[in-house]
């Protein structure tokens, strides 16, 4: 990774001005790390491909890491976009019901349409349009939530829990320092 320096310098990161300079937005602290981790996972579940700048605007507003942040979006990646937001989409209509056609008829995408006939598949979310984003985009905020609540309360018990060792490692160190150094 670049210095911060480095990075601050960049011609198009300086046109942030001076709120780029946070020393939150850069360094590794419980708080930051913990914080840039929970909005990259937020964002992440944004079904458009603005994820990285939704991220690092969160960052601003929460002072969290922008690199870990950026790199958190890649949760859902080219892989794991379709099992990501397939799974938003059916809890979207679990919430809200399931899209129906211009006749009435409930609509029901199912896992083997979009692995069998993806070309159907897009035609059919083409004909339902915001029939089928709203309950895409319900999901897809409250997993986003969900997750990013989820990834900031374990960051910071890991790196609670990683103190505690390292402390209990220096205890014991000092104690078989003082021992060795009394016989």
């Amino acid at each position: 990774m670049p210095a911060p320096h480095t990075i601050l310098n960049n011609r198009w990161i300086a046109q942030f001005g001076p709120r780029i300079r946070e020393p939150n937005l850069w360094h590794l602290n419980r708080r930051s790390v913990s914080a840039g981790i929970a909005m990259g996972v937020l964002a992440a579940f944004i079904p458009l491909p603005v994820q990285i700048f939704v991220a690092i605007s969160l960052c601003f507003v929460v002072r969290g890491n922008l690199a870990l942040a950026v790199a958190a979006t890649w949760i859902s990646n080219p892989f794991t976009y379709l099992p990501i937001f397939f799974f938003c989409y059916e809890l979207g209509t679990a919430i809200v019901g399931v899209p129906l056609d211009h006749e009435g008829v409930p609509i029901k995408i199912g896992v083997a349409l979009v692995l069998e006939d993806f070309e159907a598949f897009l035609a059919l979310l083409n004909s339902l349009r915001f029939k089928a984003v709203a309950p895409l985009l319900l999901g897809c905020l409250l997993v986003g939530i969900l997750a990013s609540g989820a990834s900031y309360v374990l960051i910071r018990i890991l790196w609670r829990l990683h103190i505690k060792k390292a402390w209990k490692h220096r205890r014991e160190r000092r104690l078989t320092k003082s021992q060795h150094a009394s016989s």
